[in-house]
């Protein structure tokens, strides 16, 4: 357990001594869903609350803040207890619960369409609702193989007979305003759908000509997402506090890393909705624009005009930007643009593609970027992957086999979490959770930069100053019951530093 974990926990047990409550270790309970039902999550969210368990007629409540009881009760026609939990408890489960919400189904299997729909229309409408973030039609011999991509994970939820395989390719790309007539290469284009509940999604389209025939890989971006906080995005508490004093600095350049799909651009986001404000000029660069944020400047790149995020940066730079956000440094001429933005005293945001924290100034290095550019820029780098969260309505709680224990460097009596599966969940999981690695570039680091250190000498440098890796911050996630130990190797699994890390 972290120092910040333990004063939380110190914190929590005072407070319920205060108050006369009983206190709970919420992330050891079994979220009982029928209780989660009866108080909308806008109030549990903003009173800091997670009903827990229904025992006949009363309804017990955690809490991190008794002075939302009144409030709490108010909204209950039933007898309510009270129990205090810790604060980081209370938001680890919300964020649980607010992704079952908002997915409000799973990709088990897709019913027969109407008369009315095509079978494209079908999967991506039941996508959509589904909380999936891609979905993919596959060539095969028999048709079209459809795999959707949910909380991570990419499954095959049925198929398009081979007679209707070519006309719902084609029915894509006329929505998509992509040329029919074009078999031989891949285009990208862009359509706009509306689901169910009222929702509206962005459909990147990226057509695929295989062997079998053409396919098409559709990533799917809700328009009306609201941008997430610091406290929602999975940060421990120690990391969230160093976060947080990075991004009020405004200083240099803060850099988020990891593979695709790893969650760096919602970071970003929960980064600019921390520091926007009437008095800052914010620009942000993406490719494309996740999340809308009222109050900056969000420019899409379009290559097909020449906006591109170099051309970009050159003219917001021309606006004299407070902050600026680049979506990815893709190239040099990229990086040395968006670094040279800090030297002039805009604080910088973007993100990099490297296995861990101090591999993103090895990259930078390796790119061509000047080492005085990065030493004189580089305030932070986070890397971080994305996990699947347990089910809180399932989960299970077990003791580590001698060897799982010695494996993972347990102590006596620590416990970890499994998935089970409920009609909660997909298979024992709900939603994801990110897991972080902060590293702060000190002094040190930079005479290493301006030295042209390799990756091995930054990485202990930097872990003699406190950071952790991913596997240590994942492996304390896991112990507090918000994902498993499986999760973990999947998402770290394969890189020679990851397995380092244990």
């Amino acid at each position: 357990m972290s120092a910040a974990a333990g004063v939380e926990l110190a914190r929590a047990r005072g407070l319920a001594e205060r108050c006369g409550l009983p206190w709970i270790d919420l992330e050891a309970e079994t979220i009982d869903p029928q209780a989660v039902g009866l108080l909308p999550l806008e109030l549990l969210s903003s009173a800091l609350a997670v009903p827990y368990r229904l025992d006949e007629s009363t309804l017990r409540i955690a809490i991190a803040d008794p002075a939302s009881r009144q409030e709490l009760a108010a909204h209950v026609a039933i007898p309510v207890d009270f129990a205090v939990a810790s604060r980081a408890a209370v938001i680890n489960v919300l964020g649980s619960l607010r992704q079952t919400n908002r997915s409000n189904g799973t990709l088990i299997a897709v019913e027969e369409p109407r008369d009315a729909e095509t079978p494209e229309h079908v999967f991506l409408s039941r996508a959509v609702e589904a909380g999936a973030t891609d979905l993919h039609f596959v060539p095969c011999e028999a048709g079209l193989a459809v795999r959707a991509r949910i909380d991570g994970a990419l499954r095959e939820i049925g198929e398009i007979p081979a007679e209707g395989g070519v006309a719902a390719v084609t029915r894509i790309k006329v929505q998509s305003r992509l040329d029919i007539s074009e078999h031989r290469r891949s285009q990208e284009g862009r359509m706009t759908v509306t689901s169910a509940s009222g929702r509206e999604f962005d459909i990147r389209v990226t057509t695929v000509p295989a062997v079998a025939g053409e396919g098409a890989a559709l990533r799917i971006l809700e328009r009306t997402g609201r941008s997430p906080t610091l406290t929602e995005i999975g940060l421990s508490d120690e990391l969230q506090l160093a976060l947080e004093r990075v991004v009020n600095d405004r200083r240099g350049a803060l850099l988020v890393t990891g593979p695709t799909s790893s969650g760096k651009s919602t970071t970003i986001h929960a980064a600019l909705a921390d520091i926007v404000r009437p008095e800052l000029n914010v620009v942000a660069v993406e490719d494309p624009v996740e999340y809308r944020l009222d109050g900056i400047y969000q420019i899409e790149v379009n290559p097909h005009v020449d906006l591109t995020f170099e051309s970009a940066l050159r003219s917001i730079l021309r606006t004299d930007p407070d902050v600026v956000a680049v979506g990815e440094m893709r190239d040099l001429p990229t990086a040395a643009t968006t670094l040279k933005a800090a030297l002039s005293g805009s604080f910088v945001l973007s993100t990099l593609h490297t296995s861990d924290a101090p591999a993103a100034i090895t990259r930078l290095l390796d790119m061509g970027v000047e080492p005085y550019v990065t030493a004189a820029t580089l305030t932070a780098v986070i890397a971080q992957r994305l996990v699947r969260r347990l089910c809180v309505h399932c989960r299970e709680r077990y003791a580590p086999t001698p060897a799982e224990r010695a494996e993972l460097g347990l102590d006596e009596g620590e416990l970890l979490f499994k998935a089970h599966g409920c009609p909660e969940c997909d298979r024992g999981y709900r939603g994801q959770i990110g897991i972080h690695q902060l590293m702060l570039v000190d002094d040190e680091i930079r005479e290493l930069t301006l030295a042209r250190a390799p990756y091995e000498a930054i990485a202990s440098t930097a872990a003699a100053a406190g950071t952790r890796t991913l596997w240590e911050d994942g492996l304390a996630k896991a112990l507090a019951g918000l994902t498993s130990v499986d999760e973990l190797r999947a998402a770290l699994h394969g890189s020679e530093r990851a397995r380092a890390d244990r």
